[in-house]
């Protein structure tokens, strides 16, 4: 199951192992310092881990024996929601920008 915010961006999704069982999910999301990216992997027996890269995510999936294909499918995943996030920021630097603009007017 994939979790659809109200801005129709999917935060999160399931990792299976090789039968098709779901392991958990990972997620991605803004962090509290500006530009910044949260990667959770929400492991269902042994709780929530945060991760400092793509490469050590993919090494915890690696080790719990997700298969090939699903942790591309992460990877696919983490890519799109990364890039999202960064037009996002650049979206609203942008708008922060042309108002501070207008009102020096």
């Amino acid at each position: 199951m994939r979790n659809e915010t109200k801005h129709n961006y999917i935060s999160s999704m399931d990792v299976k192992d090789g039968k098709g069982n779901i392991l958990g999910a990972v997620c991605v999301s803004p962090a509290k310092e500006l530009g910044k990216r949260d990667i959770i992997l929400m492991d269902e027996n042994s709780g929530s881990f945060s991760v400092r890269s793509t490469t050590e995510l993919i090494n915890m999936l690696s080790k719990k024996n997700v298969p090939f294909e699903e942790r591309k499918h992460v990877l696919d995943f983490l890519a799109e929601r990364l890039r999202y996030l960064e037009q996002e920021v650049t979206l609203n630097t942008l708008k922060s920008l042309n108002d501070a603009k207008k009102k020096k007017k």
